[in-house]
């Protein structure tokens, strides 16, 4: 029976492992993918896969006809996973998008590099416990997913609660000096993102209002009906909004990029 699919060669499989140090490019997942085989001292376990990030074959997740066959099976078409999140992103009801994880490759392939170039500073032990903590708190309000979701919003006439509040949460912590870093490095970074906060935050509010399940914001389409010589400067606005939104998650992933190597 022929075999349809643009399958990775070997050496592309392990191009791609040893890109991430063999660890899984899922984020915070952390899962080393080789390691010894118990049973004899001469073999190895790879717990990996070379996942593709636009499908192999036609009717699988991501698929793109406009790619060559050569393209399809390159490095650049590539993803190293553990088995268990590379039988995720491949499943038949995978919503992961191209551009997602194309980031999660990008991003894995900068821990790898941050780990060969800073070893010291990927070791917790640099950090006190104290430090850490506070760490984990700014993580959990900035989860990648939760990055995503900001730098990918639109903000248009009806802005979600969830995209909107946690940066609030955020600014609740600002003023706390239970939450300073003592590590210069840490706290240098809080500052920068408290400062990105407070500029995004100050952009929004001119132009929204509050409601129990989302912010009203800018709403093009009245615009245009009501004073449509406005309506550059409100797209301009909006434009200005996602970018300030996008500033804050560059900053949010330092943070989230510490933890991944504590």
């Amino acid at each position: 029976m022929p075999n349809n699919r643009d399958d990775f060669t070997p050496a592309i499989k392990r191009d791609l492992a040893d890109r991430v140090g063999w660890i899984c490019s899922y984020p915070q997942c952390g899962q080393s993918t080789i390691g010894p085989a118990s049973e004899s001292e001469a073999e190895k376990i790879n717990n990996g896969i070379a996942a593709h990030i636009c499908a192999a074959a036609p009717g699988g997740p991501r698929y793109d006809s406009s790619m060559s066959p050569a393209e399809r099976k390159s490095i650049s078409n590539g993803i190293w996973m553990c088995r268990n999140h590379g039988n995720l992103i491949d499943a038949d009801d995978s919503n992961f998008s191209v551009e997602e994880l194309k980031q999660w490759k990008k991003d894995a392939e900068s821990a790898a590099y941050a780990r060969l170039s800073y070893p010291i500073q990927s070791q917790s032990v640099g950090y006190s416990q104290r430090d850490i903590n506070i760490l984990v708190a700014y993580t959990d309000i900035f989860s990648y997913q939760y990055i995503q979701q900001l730098i990918n919003e639109p903000f248009r006439a009806k802005v979600p609660v969830a995209v909107i509040d946690p940066l609030y949460n955020c600014m609740n912590l600002m003023g706390n000096p239970n939450y300073s870093f003592n590590a210069p490095d840490l706290e240098i970074i809080r500052k920068e993102l408290n400062d990105k906060i407070i500029a995004f935050n100050t952009h929004f509010s001119k132009e929204s209002g509050g409601n129990p399940t989302y912010y009203d914001y800018i709403d093009l389409n009245l615009i245009r009906q009501r004073n449509p010589n406005s309506v550059d400067y409100y797209v301009k606005y909006i434009e200005n909004t996602q970018l300030l939104a996008s500033c804050v998650g560059d900053v949010a992933m330092k943070l989230l990029n510490i933890r991944a190597r504590l």
